[in-house]
């Protein structure tokens, strides 16, 4: 008769070490993850993937399309940058060498010349003295420009400024102060020079004070016809001023184009007027012919 085979004892892993290693694989996988992204993104620049999807901007894109956070697809696009000056940026963060917010960090400063220097910092120490080593390089970038809300209708801002700037605001202030007999915040001396300047360059209020005028030659409504305002003796490039006013206070002086969703760009920096019919083809420069738009959109219209 032949002898039982005693039973093999399982060891059982304690809990916290299966807990240790699904971290540590998912870590793994986050990194990877960020590199494969990283990577990506460069094609999806290159390819301009976000404009044959009426996107404007590859920020867009990754935070509306990807469903990236702002801070990620801002620090992606970043280093993305970077690394096209500095390809050992990519490089280190694609190997695994250095994370994506490190490499964010040290954009502002590192260069061909000293990208070993800052990547074996980045690599080795922590994004505190990181931080601390950009800010003695770079003070300026030590401050990133931000607002958030303080209270319900109060925001803090914060940003780094030139000793020059601090005392012209001084300056100010102190001319401001003398003409209200009363001492002016620094508050209320941006808020002034502020609304001073969006009154002067801002192209619906230049419009809505061409409607003003007495002498205006502009019509009192926006919804003009070709024959209203009628069409040049002579074929030239420039729109008419009357045109153009009428055509900032139709689109309120933002991008009027409207993706496959329904939502309107609204875009109001680095505008252009845009024909619907091409100047080069006959098109003229009637209001109905004309519309504001991104530089982004406009691109589109024109591949």
């Amino acid at each position: 008769m032949s002898e039982s085979a005693e039973p093999v004892e399982t060891i059982r892993q304690p809990k916290f070490v299966i807990t240790h290693e699904r971290a540590m694989r998912a870590a793994s996988n986050y990194k990877k993850s960020q590199a494969e992204l990283l990577d990506v993104i460069f094609d999806v620049e290159d390819q301009q993937i976000y404009l044959q999807m009426q996107i404007k901007s590859l920020y867009q894109y990754c935070v509306e399309m990807l469903g990236l956070s702002e801070a990620t697809a801002y620090s992606l696009i970043a280093v993305m940058r970077k690394s096209r000056e500095v390809p050992a940026l990519k490089e280190s963060v694609v190997t695994g060498r250095v994370t994506l917010s490190k490499a964010r960090k040290i954009c502002s400063v590192i260069t061909v010349k000293n990208q070993k220097e800052w990547l074996d910092l980045a690599r080795v120490c922590s994004a505190r003295i990181v931080e601390r080593a950009v800010a003695m390089a770079n003070p300026r970038s030590a401050v990133p420009e931000s607002m958030k809300y303080v209270a319900e209708n109060t925001l803090e801002f914060k940003l780094a400024v030139s000793e020059e700037w601090s005392q012209l605001l001084a300056e100010v202030k102190d001319l401001m102060s003398q003409a209200e007999r009363r001492a002016v915040s620094s508050e209320e001396a941006l808020f002034t020079l502020l609304q001073k300047y969006k009154i002067k360059t801002d192209p619906v209020e230049k419009a809505k004070r061409a409607l003003t005028r007495k002498d205006s030659p502009l019509l009192p409504t926006t919804n003009c016809s070709r024959e209203q305002l009628g069409r040049e003796t002579k074929r030239t490039r420039n729109i008419p001023a009357r045109t153009l006013h009428l055509i900032n206070l139709r689109d309120q002086g933002r991008c009027s184009f409207v993706d496959r969703y329904g939502k309107r760009c609204g875009e109001k920096r680095w505008t252009d007027k845009h024909h619907i019919k091409p100047f080069s083809e006959g098109g003229d420069h009637s209001v109905e012919n004309l519309q504001t738009v991104c530089w982004a959109h406009h691109r589109m219209m024109h591949r």
